[in-house]
This record gives C-alpha cells, structure tokens and sequence, in this order.
C-alpha cells in the first residue's frame, strides 16, 4: 500500500463507488496538521536488559544476515546465534533432538527450542510454549522488528527465568513465518505443533502457549508505552492473569483476535504463529506491538525500534509466567468468547487520543478523522455487556482503522 509522510497526504487507492463521492467532496479533505511521529533513533536505551535486546537485534538483522530468509546462509547463521543464545541463557536441549534443532529440512532450515523443565517429578508433565518466528523476507528487508525484535525478547525473557513446579517451558523459534510458507505444512509453528518430541508428547500436554511478533516498533506518541494482548479472552483462568499482570512504564491492552483478523468486506486472515494453536483450542495469548510503517519495508532497521518497551515486556512476560506457574487447573477454551467490555474500553481511550487536536495519528486526513470523531460518539455509548453482531463487526471496523492510521496505510477511512 501506498504511505503519507508528514504533512503529506497518501494517495488513496478509491474504489470506484467513491469516486463520486470524493469529487463532490475534495474542497473538504485532505490532510491535516497531526502531531510528529516518533523518531525512534532519539529514543534512549536506559536499560541493562535493552542494551542486551539491542545486541540480539543488532546481529539478527545486520546487513550480514541479510534478511534470513529460509534457507539462505542469513538464515542459518540467524538460527545458530539463537541456538548459542538459549545455551547462554541456561534454556536445556530435548534429548530426543540431540541438542536444539527441530529439522524442518536440510533445504528450509529448523526451528530452534530449548526448554525449562518443571522442579516437579511425574510422568505426566504440562508445557506453555513460547514463541516468535525469527525468519524474514531477504534483502533488502533486514526484518528488525518483524521479527528480529520478538526473538530477542524470546530470549531475555529465557536468561535465568525460574523453573515452575507444575508446568516445563518450551521456548521456540520458529522458522519459515513469512510468505509462501504461512499456512503449509512447512510454516516452522504448524510443524512443531504437528511433530512435538517425545518430550511433549500430545498435544494435549500443551496447556498454553504465548507467541510474539512485531514488538518493536513505535510511531503514535500514545501507544509509544503500549503492546496488545489477544487471543487469551477465549479462556478466562489465562485472561485474569493477563489483565492482572503489570509493570511499571508499559501499559497492556487486552482486546479480542476478532478485532485482529477480521478484515472488512475481506473476511478472515490469521497473522502469525498463533494460528496453528488457537485452530486446535489451545489457550493462547498472541503479543504485538502493531505494525508501524516501517512493516515489510527495508527501513525495518535494528535503529527503529524501542528497547526500553521491549525490557518492560520481558519483565512484564516473567511476571505472567510466574502467575501461570501457580494454576493447576487446566484451562478452559471457547472459541466464541469475547471480553466486549475491555475491547470497548481499550479502543475508546485509544480513540479519543486520536482526534485530539494535539494527538492526531500522523498522517490522519480528513475524512479518517471525520470516521474516528463517529467512531468516539458510538464507543461513549456503547453498552458493554453482551454485543451483538452489528456491534463487534462495528469494533472490527474500528480496530481496523486504527490499525491502518498506525501504520501509515492510505484508505483507512474507506473502513
């Protein structure tokens, strides 16, 4: 798609019902004076834990590797750094693989797993698996935060994380996310949950699993501090813990997948990882941070994304899996669950920011800030209690919006 700058507007791809419509209406739109995106080179790295995460980027999505796509050399050398990585950090390697390897094939390359054991002894042991894709589209497309960013946040989260008593971790990086393999049976996620070791054995020993992508970038001053959580509203033991856990300086918004995948006038599209799990019921909780306008472009450099955010994941991740620790109950899973309430909640505060004078999305135009201020009026209304079908496909469409201004999309007000 097309992308506005600042104080530019973006040529907007009309379908044909609206050309009409925008001659008559051409005096009255354009693009409006909105707040100056972040720059995130001027962003500081305060901490000893974001420093580490800029070095793990740093080498994942230098020139060198250029773009680790599936079985390039980039690629390989990408999986042997986190290979070296889980052994620093103290992650084990499952004796069935012989180290850390889980070979997809000699020409794709492997997804890459260490695991933690449980301090608890029986024969039957429950596993979270945690995860991000650490494959991306080849140069000149370096893949900083997609998907560089939540592979070292994978790892962090890893160094000298306690064992649980009831439940081992299984962190993976998966390989081959990225287009034409998302979907097939050589996507790294669909073949790890489709050939566990022996290990994990069903997966019905899976009790939950956590999968990370884009959490690096930043371009909206208000969600500067800012990641989503979806996907654990299906089941609400996992949700409490979600909604629950908190640190200092990172602010987590709880909103439904739906309002992730579900596209207007296109219908359903997965996104990442996640899939294969939440298609078999399995509790899961997909973390993001947003596609920002560097997504799939070559400027998704190691320089573009926010470090300190990213420490406060980590720390914010080992607090949830210490709470997770404590369940013994497994999780339950309705697949039509939604928490409307909190997505009401979520998306109304961050909407109300984005037709404020002084917080406009940059590159908002006119006719999206027209939508927006309609958008805000229906989100003060709206009750929250059991939705309607009207009233989640007009929360999608919100989402959407959103979603499109943040990353700098041209059409976000046809939505």
């Amino acid at each position: 798609m097309g992308r506005g700058g600042w104080f530019q507007c973006p040529r907007v791809p009309i379908p044909t019902h609206w050309i009409l419509f925008v001659l008559l209406s051409a005096i009255t739109t354009g693009c409006l004076h909105t707040m100056e995106a972040i720059d995130p080179r001027a962003l500081p790295v305060t901490s000893p834990s974001g420093r580490l995460l800029h070095e793990h980027v740093s080498f994942l999505a230098s020139p060198d590797l250029a773009g680790r796509q599936p079985g390039s050399i980039g690629n390989r050398q990408a999986a042997q750094y986190i290979e070296d990585q889980f052994r620093a950090v103290g992650l084990r390697p499952l004796p069935s693989l012989g180290g850390y390897r889980q070979i997809i094939s000699a020409r794709m390359g492997d997804n890459i797993m260490g695991a933690i054991p449980p301090t608890a002894h029986t024969h039957h042991t429950r596993w979270i698996v945690i995860g991000a894709h650490y494959d991306h589209l080849g140069y000149p497309f370096l893949g900083a935060d997609d998907n560089a960013s939540s592979i070292a946040i994978l790892i962090e989260t890893a160094r000298n994380l306690p064992r649980l008593s009831h439940y081992g971790i299984l962190f993976v990086a998966f390989n081959s996310e990225e287009s034409p393999y998302f979907g097939t049976a050589d996507m790294g996620s669909q073949f790890l949950f489709h050939h566990l070791p022996p290990e994990i054995g069903h997966t019905d020993n899976l009790h939950a699993a956590i999968i990370m992508d884009l959490m690096g970038g930043v371009h909206w001053t208000p969600l500067k501090n800012a990641i989503f959580a979806t996907g654990a509203e299906k089941s609400p033991a996992f949700y409490q813990h979600v909604t629950r856990t908190s640190v200092p300086s990172l602010t987590v918004f709880p909103v439904g997948i739906h309002l992730v995948e579900e596209i207007p006038d296109h219908g359903h599209k997965a996104f990442s990882d996640y899939d294969v799990f939440r298609n078999h019921q399995i509790p899961f909780l997909f973390l993001s941070a947003a596609r920002s306008p560097r997504y799939h472009t070559a400027g998704d450099v190691a320089s573009t994304l926010h470090y300190d955010r990213m420490a406060a994941t980590v720390e914010w991740l080992r607090q949830l899996l210490a709470q997770m620790g404590q369940d013994e109950a497994v999780y339950t899973f309705d697949p039509h669950r939604v928490e409307f309430a909190d997505e009401v909640a979520s998306f109304r505060g961050i909407a109300e920011q984005a037709i404020h004078e002084h917080t406009l999305i940059p590159g908002t135009s006119r006719w999206s800030l027209r939508k927006l201020k309609q958008d805000v009026e229906w989100l003060r209304a709206v009750d929250g209690s059991a939705p309607t079908r009207q009233q989640l496909d007009r929360m999608e469409r919100i989402s959407i919006r959103i979603q499109c201004l943040i990353a700098d999309y041209s059409g976000c007000f046809t939505f």
